[in-house]
């Protein structure tokens, strides 16, 4: 079925046994000084297993000075070897080949306490400091610097060393026009530009030797305005540089962190948005070529080779998503792979500093904690509420060999996520739905639809223990005319329930406002936002909002901020703003997006009657997705 992607690659001396690659990606699993964690060494292990060809490590840096961020890992003395090759013997125990990225973070330096350098004192547009201009030494040291770093790569017992000159780091601050405005022998022209890159491939290539695989990761583009910064004509030139100095394979992504909604894209960029450029540098080198791009489907990534894009795919939050992708892929257990949904959530992790977590897959970072061991007394567990929470609890509840029955009170599962899944850029939701249904099947779960429960079925049912996801119901506001014919809710308006007109007006400007304003602008009908605070979804991701606030500028929607709604009329919204009253005429209908609340009306019924009660997801509190599944998952798996 993926012959392509099957097929065995060489970087240089080193045989893969497959096309797949997981990405460099910082997870936060090591300590605050980087050293190597069992939570780490438990991660790769199980990526490790999953049949991938080969797994680049995080970002490592080469000094002290060099931390992009904290719990950056470090291979700059020789002590950090031995934590280094316990996690390289992990993988080869498991018949994986890896590799490590080694990294400058440059002006995009955001470790506590690291200095922020760059090539100019340039800063960079996303962040507060200006660099310090590097000298001429301090640039041959950081040179030398990757050259011993790569060697401590090898001597861990690695079986590649990648570069990483892509992303706005040090190295590609020294390629583009954008932050280099040197003009000694590292600025100025292409070719003085590509020095710092070259020499360091150089310096690596002669301290590794000939039969160390070297990996060189690019931005082909910066995704800049026109003239500002790297551009794919430059990349074609620089690829044949950093071939003639000794790089094995190229490695093409794309972007800084001005453009940061492109390196780590969410789900409104399309499947394999950057294979073009790379398709451009595989033209212009012998050498083979890994693309990526939001690849998460074993079908897209086996076209993408079969025409010739590139030779290798990375997957990088798809590996956190199902670390088995290669494995049900070529076993063509295309049903079983969890696909990962370009939610941000491992993103929005990244943020805030802390562990990387995965919206669809729980165990990602807890591959130690949560071991598919049986459970020594089988229980009767009653889940009660089919959205993702309820649905997690009751697959991870049956993968510990209880016997399960989900009970839901409509006529199909997935609950307010069908719902979520429904705007613009959100389709992907919706696989997730269909994974966790295969799931129930194969499991064994007895799911019953359209079945209200009640406490009096605790008595015929008698469980063990019962998992109550009710989830939430809308919250409805004290608004004059707010129970007008012409008055609807989001979740109406977006199961197709309610037909909107043309011209409506969405009150609420959070996520679920925004998301579905959206929505009923893409059927054509003329949106008025109505929001009281500054700004429109100010939790959403800021990649997310991006493409969202986008695409409401693309459609012409009406933002009114800073607003309060005092009344709904038949045909106007009456609104305070900045202590003046105004009539927003011609509105025929009103959708309200105001967020949710709770239900767990049944929790009080059910107190006394059960032995063990446990409630999760929106049902206790309202939160994203990513709370609500990982609640679940840990209600069933501890039930």
């Amino acid at each position: 079925m993926f012959k392509k992607l099957f097929e065995p690659i060489s970087i240089g001396k080193l045989n893969l046994k497959n096309r797949l690659v997981i990405g460099p990606m910082e997870v936060l699993y090591c300590t605050e000084n980087g050293t190597v964690t069992d939570r780490y060494l438990k991660y790769v292990e199980a990526r490790a297993k999953g049949g991938w060809g080969l797994i680049i490590c995080e970002a490592q840096a080469v000094t002290e000075d060099a931390r992009a961020f904290d719990h950056c890992s470090g291979m700059w003395m020789d002590e950090q070897i031995e934590g280094a090759s316990r996690v390289a013997e992990v993988a080869h125990k498991q018949g994986a080949k890896i590799a490590v990225q080694l990294i400058h973070g440059g002006r995009q330096t955001i470790a506590t306490g690291a200095p922020v350098v760059g090539p100019s004192p340039i800063k960079d547009p996303t962040l507060v400091n200006t660099p310090r201009e590097l000298t001429v030494a301090e640039i041959r040291d950081i040179v030398s610097a990757f050259g011993d770093a790569a060697l401590r790569v090898k001597k861990a017992g690695y079986d590649a060393v990648e570069i990483h000159g892509a992303h706005g780091y040090l190295i590609q601050e020294f390629t583009s026009p954008y932050s280099n405005k040197r003009t000694d022998e590292y600025g100025g022209n292409l070719v003085n530009r590509a020095r710092f890159p070259v020499e360091i491939i150089k310096d690596v290539r002669k301290k590794v030797g000939d039969d160390f695989p070297v990996i060189y990761r690019m931005s082909t583009t910066e995704l800049l305005p026109e003239g500002e910064g790297l551009t794919i004509a430059d990349s074609r030139a620089l690829a044949r540089m950093f071939e003639a100095a000794g790089a094995n394979i190229l490695h093409c992504s794309v972007g800084n962190y001005t453009t940061i909604r492109y390196m780590l894209p969410p789900a409104a960029v399309a499947h394999g948005f950057s294979v073009n450029y790379a398709e451009e540098i595989r033209k212009a080198v012998s050498v083979p070529v890994i693309t990526v791009g939001r690849f998460n489907d074993p079908f897209i990534a086996e076209a993408t080779l079969e025409n010739n894009k590139a030779d290798m795919i990375c997957m990088a939050r798809g590996s956190l998503a199902d670390p088995e992708f290669p494995n049900k892929a070529k076993e063509g257990k295309i049903d079983d792979i969890i696909h990962c949904i370009g939610c941000q959530g491992c993103v929005s992790q990244l943020y805030k500093l802390e562990p990387i977590k995965c919206t669809v897959n729980p165990i990602t970072g807890r591959e130690g904690e949560y071991v598919n061991v049986p459970a020594d007394i089988k229980k009767k567990v009653l889940v009660i509420g089919g959205g993702i929470a309820g649905m997690e609890a009751a697959i991870a509840a049956a993968g510990r060999g209880y016997e399960v029955t989900l009970f839901e009170k409509d006529d199909r599962l997935g609950g307010q996520w069908l719902l979520a899944a429904v705007p613009p850029y959100k389709q992907e939701l919706a696989t997730f739905t269909v994974w966790q249904k295969r799931q129930l099947d194969k499991l064994g779960v007895k799911v019953h639809l359209n079945t209200a429960f009640d406490e009096k079925m605790i008595e015929s049912e008698k469980p063990d223990a019962v998992i109550l996801a009710t989830g939430a119901i809308p919250f409805i506001p004290n608004i004059p005319g707010i129970d007008g014919d012409n008055v609807y809710h989001a979740n109406d308006v977006l199961s197709g329930k309610k037909l909107v007109g043309d011209s409506v007006a969405v009150i609420g400007g959070g996520e679920v406002g925004v998301e579905t304003a959206s929505f009923v602008a893409s059927l054509q009908s003329k949106v008025a936002i109505f929001e009281m605070l500054d700004a429109l979804s100010p939790e959403g991701e800021s990649s997310v909002n991006y493409f969202q606030f986008e695409y409401l500028e693309k459609r012409k929607v009406q933002i009114f901020t800073k607003t309060k709604v005092v009344e709904i009329k038949k045909d106007a919204i009456v609104y305070e703003k900045e202590k003046e009253t105004y009539a927003f005429k011609g509105v025929k209908d009103v959708v309200i997006a105001l967020g949710s609340k709770p239900e767990s009306s049944l929790k009080e019924k059910l107190e006394g009657k059960v032995k063990n009660l446990v409630v999760v997801g929106d049902a206790l509190k309202i939160g994203q997705g990513m709370e609500a599944v990982e609640a679940g998952f840990k209600a069933g798996y501890y039930i």
